[in-house]
């Protein structure tokens, strides 16, 4: 299942999720976004409870924009890999299914170590 999270809800589903978030920001006018869409919703199945997926639209509204902004999105399609409340990659553009599920799992392992020497980031 993949949750369409909005800037109010952001904290509850992606900050304080107890696992992995990767979080597509994408919009609708966006062709390569509208390409991938049924590409990230066969996600969750490959990963199972591994890790959590999410959507931000980033043209929904004046706060998903500032949103995507702090977090250094300034394209689409973007996948961000957040951990603790920060982003410890992403994958930009579309990508086959293929592809996708290997840079996801390379992000996967990045995440580990970067987690192993650091501490939740408060917000």
């Amino acid at each position: 299942m993949v949750v369409e999270v909005q800037a109010s809800t952001w904290d509850k589903e992606v900050v304080k999720s107890d696992k992995p978030v990767l979080v597509d920001f994408w919009h609708q006018m966006c062709s390569w976004c509208l390409k991938l869409n049924p590409v990230y919703e066969q996600l969750p199945e490959k990963f199972g409870e591994r890790l959590k997926f999410a959507k931000v639209n980033v043209l929904q509204n004046p706060e998903t924009q500032r949103l995507a902004v702090s977090l250094g999105v300034f394209g689409t399609p973007t996948m961000k890999l957040m951990c603790n409340g920060r982003a410890v990659g992403e994958i930009i553009g579309f990508k086959p299914i293929d592809r996708l599920v290997s840079e996801i799992e390379d992000l996967l392992k990045k995440k580990e170590e970067c987690l192993a020497g650091s501490t939740p980031l408060k917000l």
